[in-house]
């Protein structure tokens, strides 16, 4: 059937309208008028709110805050214990606690105790579940020379240790939860089929030369620390002077002879796990012949 002119008019019209009008609607579908407005405003970084309070921790330390840095700390952790800064909030409140330790402060770590005739810092010690060279550290004393009626702050050093090897870290908690925690710097430990041990803390000495000496004060000023634990071939043994290693700079190497193939010190036993000194010094005042060690050797067991 021919159509008339008319018709042809009408169809001509209607397919103009319907073409122009899904082009149009495809303008503003696929380009819409907002779309320049929405390109003008920046874009926004998320920051974790961890970041942020890492930062206020900071500042509170330098100002000398410890308190009120080890309240945030917590806080953070607390709040958010997984975040891209957990191992940097833990590392500070580790440093900040120590301190507060250390310090006159009062805290649920410390007894003052008043000398009586007859006392030795070892008897204290002993007594008081601490150590003599914690009680030298705590109130500065320059010998174990103590007189009856002196008044002492002992720390009590209930310590659990936990060596978490495929973590890189050396972590020490409390009653109360974690306390501090230290870098692993590298490992090298005699072969075993188990993925952790048990075991706990038997002599704390200081090397020279190859050799045991006389630690001066707290152990930290001569020679390298050294830790030995109640299993063959496990110590905790101090390299270097400072901490120079990153947690991306910690290395588990060892060469054909079974020895580790970068020497930091003439002091390293022939099997262990090697820290900075300083943070061995920190350990060995911080724990007791006694104190339990639990050693993770596989990431199946870290916790």
């Amino acid at each position: 059937m021919r159509m008339s002119f008319s018709q042809k008019c009408v169809v001509l019209v209607l397919a103009i309208a319907i073409f122009g009008g899904a082009g149009y609607f495809a303008h503003f579908a696929f380009r819409p008028v907002e779309l320049n407005r929405y390109k003008s405003i920046p874009w926004v970084k998320y920051v974790h709110p961890n970041v942020k309070r890492l930062k206020e921790a900071q500042d509170l330390v330098r100002e000398g805050k410890l308190n009120e840095a080890q309240a945030t700390l917590v806080k953070a952790l607390v709040i958010e214990p997984k975040s891209p800064v957990t191992r940097e909030l833990r590392d500070l409140l580790g440093n900040v606690n120590t301190q507060i330790f250390f310090s006159k402060e009062p805290s649920p770590w410390k007894t003052e105790y008043t000398v009586k005739q007859g006392d030795a810092l070892a008897s204290i010690a002993q007594k008081l579940d601490s150590s003599p060279e914690a009680i030298m550290r705590m109130n500065n004393l320059d010998s174990t020379l103590i007189r009856p009626g002196e008044k002492l702050v002992v720390p009590q050093l209930n310590f659990t240790i936990t060596i978490n090897v495929p973590g890189n870290r050396v972590v020490l908690h409390d009653s109360r939860g974690f306390f501090t925690q230290y870098p692993i710097i590298s490992v090298h430990l005699p072969p075993t089929r188990r993925s952790e041990i048990d075991t706990k803390v038997t002599t704390k000495s200081s090397w020279e030369d190859g050799k045991p000496v006389q630690a001066a004060g707290a152990m930290q000023n001569k020679g390298a620390p050294r830790i030995e634990l109640g299993h063959p071939g496990y110590v905790l043994y101090g390299v270097g002077e400072q901490r120079q290693a990153s947690t991306s700079e910690i290395a588990v190497s060892t060469d054909d002879n079974g020895q580790t193939t970068n020497s930091l010190d003439a002091n390293r036993p022939a099997q262990g796990i090697a820290m900075m000194k300083e943070d061995i010094a920190d350990i060995a005042l911080l724990s007791r012949k006694g104190t339990p060690v639990t050693i993770i050797l596989n990431q199946d067991s870290s916790h």
